[in-house]
């Protein structure tokens, strides 16, 4: 003989399916198959039992809610989205921020101490040429330089002892 019925032949049996005449002259001969075919009856008409008893989902509250649960995803992924290239945009503006910071005071202090500078002393502008150094006239003035230099040895002498005697007599300063 083939030997006991096997898992899809119980399930065609739970099925309704009219089983071939092998297999059921083995059902009524073999106990054991007999035992789990008796106990799946039993099985299946309580899960069938319990089925008759549950009412038909309310399909359209069904897609009613996938819907808003998408749309309430779509959402929440644009306000993602603002937030990561708001995240994006901020270290530019830090960069930026740093750059004018960095740059923008030294350029501003050096400006205001040139503007100062200027204020305090203006200068002075110059809007003809100086004339040449061999152009300058000396003049005719005499300079006690030139009377020393026209000196003759006697009055040299004479110049040098006045100068020692005043030494002298003057007091020392300490």
């Amino acid at each position: 003989m083939f030997g006991h019925l096997k898992a899809e032949d119980f399930l065609n049996l739970m099925e309704g399916a009219t089983p071939p005449a092998l297999h059921r002259a083995h059902l009524d001969s073999c106990a054991g198959c007999r035992g789990t075919w008796e106990s799946l009856k039993l099985a299946h008409a309580e899960v069938t039992s319990m089925d008759a008893g549950m009412s038909e989902p309310d399909w359209e509250q069904f897609r009613s809610s996938v819907r808003d649960q998408l749309l309430s995803r779509s959402v929440q992924r644009d306000s993602t989205m603002r937030r990561w290239t708001g995240w994006a945009i901020r270290p530019a503006m830090a960069w930026v921020l740093s750059l004018v910071l960095a740059v923008g005071i030294p350029t501003g202090a050096l400006l205001w101490h040139l503007q100062n500078d200027r204020a305090a002393a203006p200068f002075t502008v110059i809007s003809q040429p100086l004339p040449a150094a061999e152009s300058i006239d000396a003049g005719n003035e005499k300079t006690v330089f030139d009377d020393l230099i026209q000196l003759s040895d006697s009055e040299q002498e004479q110049l040098q002892q006045m100068i020692e005697s005043a030494q002298r007599d003057s007091p020392k300063v300490q």
